[in-house]
């Protein structure tokens, strides 16, 4: 019996892992939806947060400045999580400035975002967001274009703002997030709803843990951008 039961639990396993990576299947029907839950922190201003099995605590804060020809905006988050490999902390800063004079045309730098990780995150692992270029009328009507990828360790990830669940328009904020590895979605992030969700690799799955810490640097960034 316990033989038999071996080989169930293996070819469950196989299948599952067959499934998650079936691009006719939309992602959310082979992904684990799971909701940002709050915790205790270590401190007010660091409060705790749990999605499934990662939990850990955060910090967030944001800068704007407003001046006739300049304004800009600037965010930094840091943030530690419990992964299946161990505590990874993660620190990430990013922004977007604008100069215009009655004289000439406007010129605003584009926006950028970048996290750098440690602890038991791969030597390698680094997050890079921008703004986004393509997209049709109406997916940068929606929301702002953004893409970005993860390095962790032999692991890719690439990001792109594309509508997941909820309400579909963001009022100029960004809405939701898509994950893929190798060109197959493998994960998403919905901003839009009365809590985050996270739609993350099954559990078992080697992209589990990089999705997981791209989707929590992303919600964690106070994106300034509005319509970029």
């Amino acid at each position: 019996m316990k033989i038999v039961a071996a080989i169930s639990a293996a070819v469950l396993a196989l299948s599952g892992a067959a499934l998650a990576q079936d691009a006719s299947v939309p992602f959310q029907d082979r992904t684990e939806r799971l909701n940002l839950e709050g915790r205790r922190g270590p401190s007010l201003f660091r409060p705790g947060f749990a999605v499934g099995e990662y939990t850990g605590a955060s910090s967030a804060r944001s800068s704007s400045t407003r001046m006739p020809f300049r304004s800009r905006d600037f965010s930094r988050a840091g943030f530690d999580v419990a992964t299946g490999v161990g505590q990874v902390t993660g620190e990430c800063e990013g922004g977007q400035s604008h100069v215009s004079f009655a004289w000439i045309t406007f010129d605003r730098d584009e926006l950028s975002y970048v996290c750098s990780y440690a602890g038991a995150a791969p030597a390698n692992a680094r997050l890079s967001l921008a703004v986004a270029r393509g997209g049709g009328f109406f997916q940068r009507l929606q929301q702002p274009q953004r893409a970005g990828e993860l390095t962790w360790g032999d692991i890719t990830i690439r990001a792109e703002t594309r509508y997941v669940d909820g309400l579909p328009w963001g009022g100029g904020n960004v809405i939701g997030y898509v994950f893929t590895r190798d060109g197959i979605d493998v994960g998403g992030l919905a901003l839009s709803g009365m809590r985050p969700t996270f739609y993350l690799p099954p559990q078992g799955s080697p992209d589990r843990d990089a999705v997981a810490v791209m989707a929590l640097s992303l919600y964690f960034f106070q994106d300034p951008g509005r319509g970029g």
